[in-house]
């Protein structure tokens, strides 16, 4: 149960870089947060209790966010008792299209990562009659979480990158995706443009045709270059 006159949110996303920082943040903000890292534990959540608000990543590994929020809906239409469940989708593509379909699929609105405390502010205000004392933005995640979260962020994206290699030796198309994409949107949360331009890259050489499997290999070299030189300014 929430405490009085803290919103329970629940968070869906499957970077570990991402849970960390945006549960951090919406604490801050005076909210109860869950943290779940694919569709089927958030369903599982939202069927379980209600949640003044749902952050709901469009990625996800198992299920996407835009089958997530129709499942949540068709749930909402079979049991009438149950209270609305606002569903925000979080994403690293912001295009109309996409958010047209985070829309259509019965999400109430999209969000664009680096997600920004403004945005999320406003959607607490509207969602939940939740105001908080507007601090501004903070410059970098370094001044907001100190160097714990950098030290994740490098774990997990090496992590990550040794699995998209892998993946690229199999020919693994769909796991190269989902893992880039994932990538990006820790990078975007860190601010680690130089890293976000090689994975746009990546993510554009796996929507060309299938003769591009050097191109990628060579993306992923730089990719790894890249990383390795933010590890020794650490």
């Amino acid at each position: 149960m929430t405490r009085q006159n803290e919103p329970g949110v629940l968070l869906v996303d499957d970077s570990v870089t991402i849970r960390y920082a945006m549960q951090n943040r919406l604490q801050r903000l005076g909210c109860q947060v869950d943290c779940v890292a694919d569709g089927s534990s958030a369903l599982a959540a939202i069927r379980a209790r209600p949640y003044g608000l749902v952050l709901l990543d469009c990625f996800l590994p198992d299920i996407p966010g835009q089958e997530v929020a129709r499942q949540v809906r068709r749930l909402e239409q079979e049991q009438r008792q149950r209270p609305y469940t606002p569903l925000i989708g979080i994403s690293a593509e912001a295009d109309a299209q996409h958010v047209q379909r985070c829309l259509d699929s019965g999400m109430d609105g999209m969000l664009a990562k680096p997600l920004q405390t403004q945005a999320i502010r406003r959607l607490l205000a509207l969602w939940c009659d939740h105001d908080t004392e507007d601090e501004g933005e903070v410059a970098t995640p370094e001044q907001e979480y100190g160097q714990d979260l950098d030290r994740l962020f490098l774990q997990t994206t090496r992590h990550d990158l040794a699995a998209l290699e892998q993946a690229s030796l199999l020919g693994d198309r769909a796991r190269m995706a989902q893992l880039a994409h994932r990538m990006k949107g820790a990078a975007l949360t860190m601010g680690r443009l130089e890293l976000v331009a090689l994975l746009d890259c990546v993510e554009e050489a796996l929507r060309a045709d299938a003769d591009g499997q050097q191109a990628i290999s060579l993306l992923l070299q730089s990719l790894a270059s890249a990383l390795q030189a933010r590890s020794l300014q650490t």
